[in-house]
């Protein structure tokens, strides 16, 4: 039995649709994935990283750039019905059957070339011993509290009636998982069956960092703000 401290997990099934191969597609002159896997490596705090995937062509682009891909992932894993905690609990579970144990995991989107070594060591820093997951977090784009509804009528319904009228300063502050990376101990993984346990801590980061691409739209702001990323990165 070999217990580990970390284990990184990129998930990267085949099947995208609205972006298709988005996470081997190429960005700023290499596969976007690749930024994850170098800042995963970069960082040093990982006993393992492993890529899950169910397609062959990403395996093979994954281990042309010494990616690792341990085992490869069940197709029913990887439909558009397929939960992302299923996907780690087949990742466990396979691990543990070769009597390979982590403490710790750590989710890592493929899709989020902005968030660096030093982000997922900061928000490391974060999981202590009364937290059982740190999810990286970022601001709404509009004021929530201000988000009303259609209704039926064609009437505008506050959803936040309390607090849609009164001063911004008043709002409490709202973030939103960001899709970057989230720290989960594995015993509270396992106990409670999501990777978004109830002792949850956020990592804040900011807006122009935290892209979400799941449309073409969403893929051109993440160009815009890496380039800006870039040169603010060049004058460091």
């Amino acid at each position: 039995m070999k217990k580990l401290k970390n284990l990184a997990i990129i998930p990267m099934r085949g099947g995208s649709k609205r972006i298709p191969k988005k996470n081997i597609k190429p960005f700023f002159g290499k596969p976007i994935f690749l930024y994850t896997l170098e800042e995963a490596k970069k960082c040093k705090l990982f006993d393992e990283i492993m890529i899950s995937t169910d397609s062959e062509e990403i395996a093979q682009l994954c281990r042309d750039h010494d990616g690792n891909i341990p085992f490869m992932r069940p197709p029913e894993l990887a439909t558009d019905e397929a939960r992302l905690g299923d996907v780690c609990a087949n990742v466990i579970q396979t691990y543990e059957n070769k009597e390979v144990y982590f403490e710790n995991f750590c989710i890592l989107w493929a899709t989020a070339p902005m968030r660096t070594a030093e982000d997922i060591k900061n928000a490391y820093q974060l999981l202590d011993e009364k937290t059982e997951a740190v999810v990286g977090v970022s601001e709404f784009d509009y004021p929530l509290f201000c988000a009303q509804y259609l209704a039926q009528s064609g009437e505008l319904v506050p959803v936040f009636p309390d607090l849609c009228m009164a001063p911004a300063k008043e709002h409490p502050q709202a973030v939103v998982d960001n899709s970057s990376m989230c720290w989960v101990k594995t015993a509270a993984f396992k106990e409670q069956g999501t990777w978004l346990p109830k002792r949850l801590k956020g990592y804040s980061m900011p807006r122009s960092r935290s892209v979400d691409i799941d449309t073409q739209q969403q893929w051109d702001q993440a160009e815009f703000f890496f380039n800006k990323f870039l040169k603010e990165r060049d004058r460091i």
